[in-house]
């Protein structure tokens, strides 16, 4: 199995993707199988690397997660971020502030990426193999 289908099965097991039907997530797989593939790249890029190890495919998994939720592609149970009991009133968190930390996830993921992350060396014209 490719590594990104892997990492779209592991996206389709979240618990609000897993009461979908049978026929929605087959609808759904298309599209997380293209979020999975960007974050691939960009895990790549920042790693400088040309694989992403296994290790890493869980984190893969959790940053897809984070995208599909800031997209709105997955629907998010709205979070509360205050409440008042004279005359109840509730107040929820803004969703655009999820779409923010989606979008500096590396930011989010860095401490885990890091120990992947390999250095970027010139290249020798001396040098056979390159």
């Amino acid at each position: 199995m490719e590594q990104a289908e892997r990492i779209t099965a592991q996206v389709l097991e979240h618990p609000k993707l897993r009461k979908l039907s049978n026929e929605e997530k087959d609808d759904l797989k298309p599209l997380i199988l293209r979020y999975v593939r960007r974050v691939l790249l960009q895990i790549k890029a920042h790693c400088n690397r040309n694989d992403v190890p296994e290790a890493l495919e869980e984190v893969a998994a959790e940053i897809t997660e984070d995208l599909l939720f800031s997209d709105r592609i997955i629907a998010e149970d709205k979070e509360v971020s205050s409440v008042s009991r004279g005359d109840t009133s509730i107040t929820y968190r803004n969703p655009d502030s999820a779409y923010q930390k989606a979008n500096d996830f590396m930011k989010n993921y860095e401490c885990q990426l890091v120990h992947f992350k390999r250095m970027k060396l010139p290249i020798d014209p001396k040098d056979e193999r390159s």
